[in-house]
């Protein structure tokens, strides 16, 4: 290896010389005599001759004798191992070039997630909403696990929600009916699958009460975190799906707009409970 890097680098010393980089320039035309090479250039014989020299021991171009003239020609061998050292180095500035871009953008991400509270996660297959909200968590709890609270905020208005289920606890049921002005239904029922009381909730359509397996119209796990956050709290919709063709149908149905609506909507209604 070390042997490979000086023959690089004496490449590079013989070509960084204009002089000489014109001769394989020239070179590169076609074998030529050492006295048409010479022409354009103004200086002694012997003086040209040690260009060439240098250029030769490079490894660069190769001369020989032909009757009375000295002919040069171009070695490309030595011209392909500089180029497969200059390609792995370019490769390696790309990749690390590429590092720091994923690094940087990984940080910016972070640091606007209280500016732009949605976005994808790193499971591809899961949509996240991150907020921070004005409402203290218990006030957040309070208005998620009472039922006749619950249905103050669940559905962007001016839907309405009848929650049918609400047994809090894992593989206790959680059935809500929505209907909107124009007539529209929305039938969910599903299942609890944990509840930490005053910091995450757990539910799927996926199955309905004691873990029984639904075919729901959209299969998805919601996890539900928060946590208080100086005054008020930060609030964590991690929604998952089984596939990427159910990911990309419910953010086309309205996910990020809706999910956050009634986000919007569960904040106010509890800072009016807080109040109370």
């Amino acid at each position: 290896m070390a042997n490979y890097h000086g023959a690089i680098s004496e490449v590079f010393q013989a070509l960084s010389d204009p002089t000489r980089c014109a001769i394989v320039g020239m070179l590169g035309r076609g074998a030529q005599t050492v006295s048409v090479l010479a022409q354009p250039f103004d200086m002694a014989l012997p003086s040209f001759m040690k260009h060439v020299a240098v250029l030769e021991h490079s490894g660069l171009i190769r001369t020989r004798k032909i009757g009375r003239a000295r002919t040069c020609e171009l070695m490309p061998a030595k011209l392909t191992e500089v180029e497969t050292w200059l390609a792995a180095q370019r490769a390696a500035w790309e990749a690390r070039s590429d590092r720091m871009v994923e690094f940087v953008e990984q940080l910016h991400q972070e640091e606007q997630a209280d500016v732009n509270p949605t976005r994808r996660s790193a499971d591809t297959n899961d949509l996240v909403i991150t907020r921070v909200l004005r409402a203290p968590v218990a006030a957040l709890w309070r208005a998620w696990t009472e039922p006749d609270l619950l249905k103050e905020w669940w559905c962007p208005k001016p839907w309405t929600t009848e929650v049918r289920a609400f047994d809090l606890r894992p593989g206790g049921a959680f059935h809500t009916f929505m209907q909107g002005p124009d007539g529209g239904t929305s039938d969910n029922p599903g299942c609890f699958l944990e509840v930490a009381p005053q910091a995450r909730i757990v539910f799927t359509s996926m199955l309905t009460a004691g873990w029984r397996p639904n075919t729901p119209w959209l299969g998805f796990t919601a996890d539900i975190a928060m946590s208080g956050e100086g005054e008020g709290s930060r609030y964590i919709a991690r929604v998952m799906h089984p596939d990427a063709a159910t990911r990309d149908r419910h953010e086309q149905l309205g996910f990020f707009d809706g999910w956050n609506t009634c986000i919007t909507q569960l904040d106010e209604f509890a800072l009016t409970l807080g109040r109370a």
